[in-house]
């Protein structure tokens, strides 16, 4: 019989205890200060490795899987061209006045001298050997302060070596075939004797600013260079001033900057009309109008941490020249990965005391005494120690999906404190003696919080699925702090509470609690058919009623689930008022794009890349490129693109007195050769930043537009169609870049979710049949858990929450949190049932025994997680929200549902007999 008044007193004396979990709480109590030194110490380790070995990494690299195609390519590509990641410097204002000009010079200036101690100088994500393409490594040490470097030698000079006919020069250099018809050049290349010259310039070499090995020796030479005072970090830098300009020299060429030295007044004019009128410089290095100028900074490979440094420096140096009418911004990838890892930073400390905060008022408010306070923050504190501490060991870096860890451990791991301080509080007010009731506590909850913490060490470990690096070790990283968690609850809470000997933490004699009983009576009896036998037929209409309204919620859950949709874009979770999100908007508008996505194009069979069918099929993919608009708009997506083409154009165009008629590729071999000859002898440095030294590979840099990443998808699709059409077989074309490496780990989004779901919700169900020893219970057990997850998702789809990064890991954290409740319900349900075998008293037992632990953690974990709304990055705020209503919603269903489930699948063991 289920009624309201059902009044029968419980009795304890016959709850099982598990022999492994009483022998432990028996040698705790004994041994109280060893085991507190033992946790202790190994404390300090673990906190003494992450203050000094943890670092940051939001790279594109953190997020890619190390054996994927796209991480194998951008490798290659960094081995054969350095880094494909910009700092972009737009500087707002009259970019063809003299004052604008003369500041931007000195800003230049300063930053191409940028010396900073960087202890990770030279240092890769990826540790690899150099490719074998003919290209000499980047070279990774400091390098020279271009402001101070040699004039170039006469050796410069485009002279044929003495031996270039010979049969091993020919077998060896791209440009025998060149070499051994002498120095006159032929066909469209220029009829006269052509010489090649390097303009010195400010910056040295070329005067492109640039400082690399082929500048002024030949590869692998020791120059001497580095040694000297005043070196810098920036291995290359354009802008306005020194962006390549190629000039005819009497019968030759000269490679030059554009405003160097910097012009008269009274010529600016003309000059602005050039350069607007050049297409390789609109959307490069200025905007359009003519109001906008952009500072490109490449600097030497560095961990992400030092990458940061150097961001911070130059919004320092920016600031110091920032002036009306001139306005620096600062933008590019590392520029983003700079300003999330601030925001992460001030997000862990924000979220971290807010955290504390909610969990020393939700503790004091049921435990009311230090000590039932005290106990569960250390063991929380000691689980993210534990855990930052591992992570420091093994190299995982901290990132924007780690940065839910330390939220997470102390609302996860403080509710198997709560578990068992409870039971210890009940035992304590029935009148054990305080080590009894530790022993009790412990042998009797043991097994459940086991039970629920290999739940959600299965649910985080389920990520090790997801082809994305950094989930993965963030699953890792989790499931070992949710054990540590469990080891800290069983040994350090237990030694602690020995040193309470008066307080009841916070139980009265009468029990307290009477509003909360209530609300337990209300969920208890609500599917339950009052006054009615518990098996008769009159107790059906009340549980069908309860169960049909869980399929009606299953089957809205799942309509709502057909609006959800992948939206990841890193940008949008910056808050408005951080500079670097105008900063990507207004280069983004314009000046071309803050991304790129690069092309590394290999000549096949033995081939170089001196193939004029090669380079036509070339122009015609990037004339393809630009015509890309967005899906049913006219917004264009690409601002510029950069390969050898414009240099072979731009040759072809000085050799013919700047007639802008011969802006366009030679019609013979010959003449491709030629014009390539001659621009590596003026400008080896420029060269080699687009074909590696055998001209067997070259690149193509294409400027886009920051959006989110599956917006990347059709633009992939059309790039990859024109690749097809226009070069076919003829090379083999890679995309890769950090935003189509950013667009592959996107588009894995979904098949990660599903593939972690399955595999967490498989093995979390034969866990809880294993645990229940029940095929039937342990089914029972994940319905009510798998309904607040289609719910939270089915909320997603109808309030258009985008699935990103963050918010993927929602689904398997849930279902690990979620049946924590579900397995305390479960496992005091069957002991209590197998004594009596009445199931309405069962029920009454289990909600007596464990309602009101269910209720506290579960109000502890959403408080917990709410605290995410404090952080800054939008995504977390997101997540923290989504979590909080699954663990309430969980909850309600375990409360609910559970109870109409047994009903219905349960019987009194006499009824079931007769």
């Amino acid at each position: 019989m289920a009624t309201e008044h059902d009044e029968t007193p419980i009795t304890h004396g016959d709850d099982p205890k598990n022999p492994f979990f009483e022998a432990l709480a028996r040698w705790t109590v004994r041994h109280p200060w060893l085991a507190l030194l033992l946790t202790l110490a190994c404390t300090g380790g673990f906190a003494t490795l992450a203050a000094t070995r943890l670092q940051m990494d939001n790279s594109v690299e953190a997020f890619t899987s190390s054996a994927s195609d796209a991480r194998e390519i951008l490798e290659r590509f960094r081995d054969d061209f350095g880094r494909d990641d910009f700092f972009l410097v737009m500087v707002e204002g009259d970019v063809f006045s003299g004052p604008y000009l003369e500041r931007l010079r000195k800003l230049h200036d300063e930053l191409a001298t940028l010396d900073m101690e960087i202890p990770s100088l030279g240092q890769r994500k990826a540790r690899r050997e150099p490719a074998v393409s003919g290209h000499a490594p980047i070279v990774p040490e400091r390098k020279a302060n271009p402001m101070r470097a040699p004039t170039a030698p006469a050796s410069a000079q485009a002279n044929p070596p003495a031996d270039a006919g010979s049969p091993a020069a020919a077998a060896d250099d791209p440009f025998a075939d060149f070499a051994t018809e002498g120095a006159a050049a032929g066909g469209e290349a220029g009829e006269a004797t052509p010489t090649a010259s390097a303009d010195p310039g400010p910056g040295g070499g070329d005067g492109s600013g640039k400082v690399a090995w082929g500048s002024f020796g030949e590869e692998g030479e020791d120059l001497g260079w580095g040694d000297e005072a005043g070196g810098t970090i920036v291995d290359e830098i354009t802008s306005i001033l020194n962006v390549r300009r190629t000039q005819a020299v009497g019968d030759g060429i000269r490679i030059g900057g554009w405003l160097e030295p910097l012009p008269e007044a009274s010529a600016l004019p003309a000059l602005r009309d050039a350069i607007l009128a050049e297409p390789t410089l609109v959307g490069q290095v200025v905007g359009a109008a003519g109001k906008h100028s952009v500072i490109t900074m490449r600097t030497a490979f560095m961990s992400e941490d030092d990458s940061s440094r150097v961001y911070w420096k130059v919004m320092e140096i920016c600031e110091r020249h920032r002036a009306p009418g001139f306005e620096p911004h600062v933008a590019g990838p590392p520029a983003l990965g700079a300003a999330i890892n601030d925001i992460i930073l001030g997000d862990l400390r924000r979220t971290g005391v807010v955290a504390v905060i909610a969990m020393l008022s939700a503790l004091a408010f049921l435990f009311r005494h230090p000590m039932g306070i005290v106990g569960p923050l250390l063991v929380v504190g000691q689980a993210a120690i534990w855990t930052f501490g591992l992570m420091a060991a093994v190299g995982w870096s901290m990132t924007m999906l780690s940065n839910i860890l330390p939220a997470f451990l102390v609302c996860v791991g403080i509710g198997d404190s709560v578990h068992i301080q409870s039971v210890y509080r009940d035992a304590r007010r029935r009148g054990h003696s305080n080590d009894d009731a530790i022993v009790y506590a412990i042998s009797t909850t043991g097994v459940p919080v086991l039970f629920t913490t290999l739940t959600t060490m299965v649910g985080l470990l389920s990520f090790r699925f997801a082809t994305v690096d950094a989930i993965g070790e963030m699953g890792t990283a989790g499931a070992f702090g949710v054990v540590v968690a469990l080891v800290h609850s069983v040994v350090f809470l237990p030694a602690f509470l020995t040193f309470n000997r008066k307080s009841l933490l916070g139980a009265t004699a009468a029990g307290g609690g009477a509003a909360l009983d209530r609300m337990l009576d209300k969920a208890r009896l609500f599917s339950a058919d009052a006054g009615a036998p518990s098996g008769g037929l009159r107790g059906a209409p009340r549980r069908v009623r309860t169960l049909a309204l869980g399929v009606v919620l299953a089957i809205a859950a799942v309509a709502g689930m057909s609006g959800l949709r992948v939206y990841h874009n890193p940008l949008s979770w910056i808050p408005p008022s951080f500079p670097v999100r105008p900063a990507f908007d207004l280069i983004d508008e314009h000046v071309g794009g803050t991304a790129n996505v690069q092309l590394l194009i290999e000549a096949k069979d033995g081939r170089t890349i001196k193939d004029l069918q090669l380079m036509q099929g070339l122009e015609k993919l990037l004339e393809h490129v630009r015509e890309y608009r967005y899906p049913g708009t006219e917004i264009q997506l690409v601002g510029n693109a950069i390969s050898l083409i414009d240099v072979v154009k731009e040759t072809n165009r000085a050799l013919h007195d700047g007639d802008p008629g011969y802006y366009r590729l030679p019609e013979s071999e010959r003449g491709l050769s030629d014009l390539l000859f001659l621009f590596e002898n003026a400008g080896p440095d420029q060269l080699r930043r687009l074909a590696t030294n055998d001209l067997r590979k070259t690149q193509v840099t294409i400027r886009v537009r920051w959006v989110d990443a599956t917006s990347y998808g059709p633009f992939t699709e059309h790039l990859t169609a024109g690749i097809a059409r226009h070069i076919g077989d003829r090379a083999k074309v890679e995309k890769t870049g950090a935003v189509y490496s950013l667009f592959n780990i996107v588009s894995s989004i979904i098949a990660d979710l599903i593939r972690s779901f399955m595999v967490a919700f498989v093995i979390i169900t034969v866990m809880m049949v294993l645990m229940l020893r029940n095929l039937r219970l342990g089914l029972i057990a994940m319905v009510p858990n798998l309904l607040p997850i289609a719910m939270i998702m089915g909320i997603m789809g109808v309030f258009r929450v985008p699935i990103d990064m963050s918010n993927l890991l929602i689904a398997s954290i849930a279902i690990g949190i979620a049946v924590d409740d579900t397995i305390h319900f479960l496992h005091h349900f069957q002991a209590r049932y197998l004594q009596s075998g009445d199931v309405e008293e069962s029920i009454r037992y289990t909600f007596h025994h464990s309602g009101r632990a269910m209720f506290s953690t579960s109000v502890i974990l959403a408080m917990g997680f709410c605290v995410y709304v404090s952080a800054q990055m939008e995504n977390l705020a997101r997540f923290g929200v989504l979590v909080a209503l699954t663990v309430v919603m969980a909850l309600v269903i375990d409360l609910i549902f559970a109870p109409a489930l047994l009903r219905w699948t349960y019987r009194d063991r006499k009824e079931a007999s007769r």
